[in-house]
């Protein structure tokens, strides 16, 4: 190894550890990197201190077993009001706090109408404010009910808690049953395979990971994985890219165009 080899090698390591450095400290973990240092981390930001799952999760007196829930949910009835059925054929749901997936956990920090750090309980403490930040500015991009903040609508977004045409079969997810367009076409058979989540709806109020013909839907974490896990590949935690013409891309990963 010549010496000028090995000077390139020293800037460009020099280089790749300042700027993961600047990664870390502007929230902007690498996607698929771990929630550590993502814009779901608030071990920095919070006026107090805390764990790295704190805000979301707590191991006792969490507001429910599932998830370990700790996070204050909000009160909103969520819907379209800009249309009421798809392109598809398929009615646009409704769904509140009492819903089993998970987009009512995403939005109880989304909507705009809960502090991001109130939280059920924390350090032998209930009912604690850890950040009084609310995505509740028109112009945050976190902020999901965006024509109408904090009134649960979410005219603009792409449905949730919404049934999916898995295997090329209607699916019925939250009272809502595919369209018959919706199924003829134009959909991948099993996005799971391209690392979408799906999750199935057993008609009696159990929704679990996984998907089952003929009950399967889609949750906001269907498209984003909050913890920045591996399947993690751009921007928002989206388990795709933000752009391209191959399943890669986040639409092409369900839709067939």
């Amino acid at each position: 190894m010549t010496d000028m080899t090995r000077r390139t090698l020293v800037i460009l390591a020099s280089i790749s550890m300042l700027w993961l450095g600047a990664m870390a400290a502007h929230g902007q973990a690498a996607p698929g990197a771990g929630i550590a240092n993502s814009s779901h981390d608030f071990t920095a930001t919070s006026t107090t201190t805390v764990g790295l799952c704190t805000f979301c999760h707590t191991p006792h007196r969490a507001l429910q077993t599932k998830l370990l829930w700790n996070h204050a949910l909000s009160t909103q009835t969520y819907s379209w009001t800009d249309t009421t059925v798809t392109t598809g054929g398929t009615t646009l749901p409704t769904f509140d706090a009492t819903w089993q997936g998970v987009s009512k956990n995403c939005l109880s920090c989304h909507d705009g109408t809960v502090a991001v750090g109130d939280v059920a309980w924390f350090d032998a403490t209930p009912n604690q404010t850890l950040d009084a930040t609310q995505h509740s500015a028109a112009n945050d991009p976190s902020l999901i009910t965006f024509s109408n903040p904090g009134s649960g609508d979410m005219a603009g977004n792409h449905p949730v808690a919404h049934p999916f045409p898995f295997q090329g079969q209607a699916s019925s997810y939250n009272s809502v049953t595919t369209g018959v367009p919706a199924v003829a076409s134009g959909w991948q058979a099993d996005p799971q395979t391209l690392g979408i989540r799906l999750f199935n709806d057993d008609g009696a109020g159990n929704v679990s990971a996984g998907a089952v013909v003929g009950q399967a839907g889609m949750e906001c974490s269907s498209c984003h994985d909050p913890h920045n896990g591996a399947t993690v590949l751009d921007d928002y935690f989206l388990r795709g890219t933000l752009t391209g013409n191959s399943t890669a891309y986040i639409c092409l990963k369900c839709h067939v165009k």
